[in-house]
């Protein structure tokens, strides 16, 4: 029995896979040798973004993110979120949850020219849809060409 398949299904399945976390990305192993730029801590275990969060950025990235413009072909920051940990009147971070990934590819015109993507502790990429769990937040900061944190001099 032959069976034809639709150009919208097969739309949907490429659409599906470039959502994917680890769709043109691959977990940067040395970005704790990178810049570290800032820290942040969001206590609140209801929201979609607790942890415990430190920025780092690639080399490549360093001139355009003091600028908050300018961000080269490949250009990458990496977020790893940590639990909180709270004890003895300090806030400091816990175990790795996640590692968050954002890469400039210009090809990737539906995130305006970004990859995200996040990995487990482990480096396994982790499902998830770019466009709405990422770039749609993201897409506030446009005039710093998508990228929420800023340079603290």
């Amino acid at each position: 029995m032959k069976r034809s398949v639709s150009f919208a299904a097969v739309a949907a399945v490429v659409v599906s896979c470039l959502s994917y976390a680890g769709a043109g990305l691959a977990y940067p192993s040395e970005w704790r040798s990178w810049q570290h730029v800032k820290s942040m801590v969001i206590p609140d275990k209801a929201h979609g973004l607790y942890g415990f969060h430190h920025v780092y950025v690639h080399p490549k990235a360093l001139a355009a993110y003091q600028k908050g413009k300018g961000y080269q072909e490949g250009a990458t920051l990496v977020v790893p979120f940590y639990e909180v940990a709270e004890g003895g009147g300090a806030v400091s971070q816990g175990a790795l949850l996640k590692v968050a990934v954002m890469k400039r590819d210009k090809t990737a015109t539906e995130t305006g020219g970004w990859r995200y993507g996040a990995f487990d502790p482990a480096g396994k990429a982790l499902e998830l849809d770019a466009k709405v769990g990422c770039h749609t937040c993201h897409e506030a900061k446009k005039d710093r060409e998508f990228v929420f944190s800023e340079w603290a001099p």
